[in-house]
């Protein structure tokens, strides 16, 4: 639980959408709000390696929380043992992220061995494996509990869920009952396919939870949430930005 807490504003899932996260940084305000990203900062978008830098930015200068999503999880295992998780993480987005990492073409990545891009970027970017093991899988906050994907709601408490499910579940968190009497916010689904309308990428609210993940980087929006210890106070979004 946060002690003394302000009010926040916690951003949905990136996906190296830098742009948009730019121009919604532009509805925080640093003296009042203190700064949560959900998760999934990196893989699919255009320039996964420039939201990194800019969360690690604001991490050391305005001490943001990052929690861990499944993309996180993702590139970590891919670094701790390339051989076994290389073809997943690939599978899942990872290789924008890695051809931006190296400043390399897909073809080139494709073609090399796991472990080589492994050490390349170890070789450039020392701190990352170890930045990634130090991401929260969730956080409480007043009347809040927030996290990346969402909670086993079927355990008697919800605390019990598991890792895995922190950052992957889907259906049997959205449809099970909220039980906790927290409001739960969370990204990972797009909200494209909680309101099952793919023209609809707005905030998704049921049950006293919230979903944020506005599937930006499937064309949708970038949102964020300004919330009190007991209420979301506003919803500040943005489109994806002409050009991309």
């Amino acid at each position: 639980m946060l002690k003394n807490p302000e009010h926040l504003f916690v951003i949905g899932d990136i996906h190296g959408m830098s742009d948009e996260l730019d121009k919604l940084l532009q509805d925080w305000n640093p003296d009042k709000e203190k700064l949560v990203f959900i998760g999934d900062y990196i893989d699919r978008g255009y320039n996964s390696l420039a939201v990194l830098k800019r969360v690690w930015q604001l991490q050391s200068q305005y001490n943001a929380i990052c929690i861990r999503g499944n993309h996180e999880s993702m590139l970590l295992n891919f670094l701790r043992s390339p051989h076994n998780f290389f073809n997943h993480y690939i599978m899942n987005g990872g290789i924008s992220t890695i051809c931006q990492l190296l400043e390399i073409s897909e073809d080139k990545v494709v073609k090399s061995q796991a472990r080589r891009l492994v050490r390349q970027i170890k070789n450039g970017y020392p701190m990352l494996e170890d930045w990634l093991e130090s991401l929260p899988y969730y956080i409480e906050y007043g009347e809040f509990i927030i996290v990346h994907a969402g909670l086993d709601l079927s355990l008697e408490d919800w605390k019990d869920t598991s890792d895995h499910e922190f950052m992957w579940i889907r259906d049997r968190f959205h449809q099970t009952k909220n039980q906790t009497g927290k409001q739960i916010v969370f990204g990972h689904t797009p909200t494209m396919v909680l309101h099952q309308n793919y023209y609809d990428s707005s905030v998704w609210r049921k049950d006293m939870k919230w979903g944020i993940d506005g599937g930006c980087v499937f064309g949708g929006q970038l949102h964020a949430l300004k919330i009190s210890p007991t209420a979301v106070i506003q919803i500040c979004s943005v489109p994806v930005l002409e050009g991309e």
